[in-house]
C-alpha cells in the first residue's frame, strides 16, 4: 500500500517549521497542487526571505496564533528541529494523521535509490567521499541532506541514484522510508535533551534500517560497541562490517597497510591505503572505510574508491585549517558539536599542544567524559555561550582555563597565549544556537577573526 502523500490524496497540509527542510517541503507540496498552512514557532513575518508571501495557496502564521488543527488538513510535515511536543502535532497525532519529514515525503518520489548515512560523528564526510566515489564510478549520485540540500528538493532534479546525510531528528519521522544502502557509523551521547536517553537516541539511529530487506546493506562501525548491539538487532539486509582494530567477516579491515575488502566465498580484495585518505585522523580512516562499503554496494570497483578519495578535499568547518601564524596553527572544527566530535577531532593533534574553544548550547551531554582527552591534548580552554559554567565545572583542574564569553574574546585571548608549534582549535562540543544561526555562522565569524587578526599583525609588521 502506497503512502497518502504519494498517492495524490493530499489537499491540504501542515508544514511545521520554515527553516530550510520546512521552506523544501513547502515549495514541493505547491508544486503538486496541495494547499499549504505553513506554520513556525517564531513569527513568520520577521523571517528571511518572506514565506510564499505571493501565493494565495499557502497561509502563513506563527504556531501559537493557529488555536487549533483546521479540521481539512490530511497531514502534517515537521521540520526536524521541532520539538514533537508541540500542540499542533499533538492534535495531528490524536487525530491518526501522518506526521512525517521531509525525507519521507521525498522518497516515494525519488527516481533512483537512496544511500543513507547517519551516526553522531563524520555523517558529512562520509556522505562527500561517498558522492566522491560513485563519480569516478561514472554514476549521477546527488549528495543531499544535512550536507546540504534537503532530499526533498532534490526530487525534480532527476538523478540516478540520491547520497543523503540523516540526523536522529529525520529518523524519529520516517515511516516507508527504506535506503537500497545504509551506514551506522559510531555513537556517542548527543542530542540528549531533545531524545530523553541514549537509548532513545540509539533507537532513532537505528530506524535507518527499519524498513530495508533481503538485497539491501547495512554498514556498521565493528570497534564500536553500541552500533554492533544494533547490528545484532538488524536482520534482513546484508550486515557489512568495517574495522581499524581486527579482521571482519564480511566488509574491510586494515591488514599489513593496506585497507581490504572480504566477503564470504570470495577472495580479498585490497582497496585502498591508510595513506590515500586526504584528510588526517584515525576517524577519518574509519568515514573512508564506510564510503568505500557504501560505495561497493553500489557498484563502484576498487580503482573507483581510490580516484574519489584522491578527489576530496575535506569540509568547511570539520578540523578546517583557516591560517598559520608565528608558527601557531588555527583551525576550524565548529562542526564539532557535540563531545564525541571534539574528542576525535583532539585525538588528531600533538598531547599538550591545542588551546582549546569550547561552549555554546549544551545539549544535555556528560562533558566530563571529555576530562582525559583534555587533559592529554589541551595546554589551556577558553570557554564561550550558555555553557562556559558547564565546561568550568565538568573540566575544572584539568588544564588551565578562562571564560572568554564570545568567540572575538576567546581568538583574542588564545593568539596572546599560543607559541609556536601549538594550534588553537574551535571544537565546542556544542550547538551554536545560543550566539548563532546555525555552525556555519560560527565557523565564517571564527576564519574571520583568524584572518583579520593575522592581517592586523602583517599591517604592523
Amino acid at each position: 500500500m502506497k503512502a497518502p502523500w504519494s498517492n495524490g490524496e493530499w489537499h491540504r497540509v501542515l508544514v511545521y517549521g520554515l527553516g530550510v527542510s520546512g521552506r523544501a517541503a513547502l515549495r514541493f507540496l505547491r508544486r503538486r497542487g496541495v494547499a499549504v498552512l505553513a506554520v513556525d514557532d517564531r513569527d513568520p513575518a520577521l523571517l528571511e526571505p518572506p514565506v510564499a508571501a505571493d501565493d494565495s495557496g499557502v497561509r502563513v502564521a506563527r504556531a501559537g496564533d493557529v488555536a487549533r488543527l483546521p479540521a481539512d488538513v490530511d497531514g502534517v510535515v515537521v521540520s526536524p528541529g521541532v520539538p514533537p511536543d508541540r500542540p499542533l502535532l499533538l492534535a495531528a497525532r490524536a487525530r491518526a494523521l501522518p506526521v512525517i519529514g521531509e525525507v519521507e515525503l521525498a522518497f516515494p518520489f525519488l527516481a533512483g535509490p537512496v544511500v543513507a548515512i547517519t551516526g553522531s560523528n563524520g555523517k558529512s564526510t562520509t556522505t562527500a567521499l561517498t558522492g566522491r566515489m560513485l563519480a569516478a564510478a561514472g554514476r549521477g549520485a546527488v549528495v543531499c541532506g544535512n550536507i546540504g540540500r534537503p532530499l526533498v528538493d532534490c526530487v525534480d532534479d532527476g538523478g540516478e541514484m540520491f547520497v543523503a546525510e540523516l540526523s536522529s531528528y529525520q529518523l524519529e519521522s520516517v515511516d516507508t522510508f527504506r535506503p537500497r544502502a545504509a551506514a551506522l557509523l559510531n555513537l556517542s551521547p548527543d542530542h540528549l535533551d531533545r531524545h530523553g536517553t541514549l537509548a532513545a537516541y540509539v533507537a532513532a539511529k537505528a530506524r535507518i534500517f527499519e524498513n530495508q530487506r533481503a538485497g539491501d546493506v547495512a554498514v556498521f562501525n565493528a570497534d564500536d560497541p553500541l552500533v554492533t548491539e544494533v547490528a545484532a538487532r538488524t536482520e534482513r539486509p546484508r550486515r557489512r562490517f568495517f574495522s581499524r582494530r581486527a579482521a571482519v567477516a564480511d566488509g574491510c579491515f586494515v591488514e599489513s597497510g593496506v585497507v581490504v575488502e572480504v566477503a564470504p566465498g570470495e577472495e580479498a580484495r585490497s582497496l585502498f591505503s591508510p595513506r590515500d585518505v586526504p584528510v588526517p585522523g584515525a576517524h577519518n580512516l574509519e568515514n573512508a572505510m564506510a564510503s568505500a562499503l557504501l560505495a561497493r554496494a553500489m557498484g563502484a570497483r576498487a580503482e573507483h574508491l581510490a580516484a574519489g578519495l584522491a578527489a576530496f578535499e575535506g569540509l568547511p568547518h570539520r578540523v578546517q585549517k583557516v591560517l598559520e601564524r608565528g608558527g601557531t596553527a588555527w583551525f576550524d572544527d565548529s562542526k564539532g558539536t557535540n563531545v564525541g566530535a571534539t574528542s576525535r577531532s583532539l585525538e588528531g593533534f600533538a598531547d599538550g599542544s591545542v588551546h582549546l574553544i569550547l561552549g555554546g548550547r549544551g545539549k544535555g551531554a556528560d562533558l566530563g567524559v571529555l576530562r582525559d582527552v583534555v587533559r592529554r591534548k589541551a595546554r589551556r580552554l577558553y570557554l564561550i555561550g550558555e555553557s562556559a559554567p558547564d565546561f568550568a565545572r565538568a573540566l575544572g583542574g584539568v588544564v588551565e582555563a578562562e571564560t572568554a564569553g564570545s568567540l572575538d574574546r576567546a581568538v583574542a585571548a588564545a593568539a596572546r597565549r599560543a607559541a609556536a608549534g601549538e594550534v588553537v582549535l574551535l571544537s565546542p562540543a556544542c550547538s551554536s544556537f545560543d550566539q548563532y544561526d546555525n555552525y556555519m555562522r560560527r565557523g565564517e565569524h571564527f576564519q574571520r577573526l583568524v584572518r583579520e587578526l593575522a592581517g592586523t599583525e602583517a599591517a604592523d609588521g
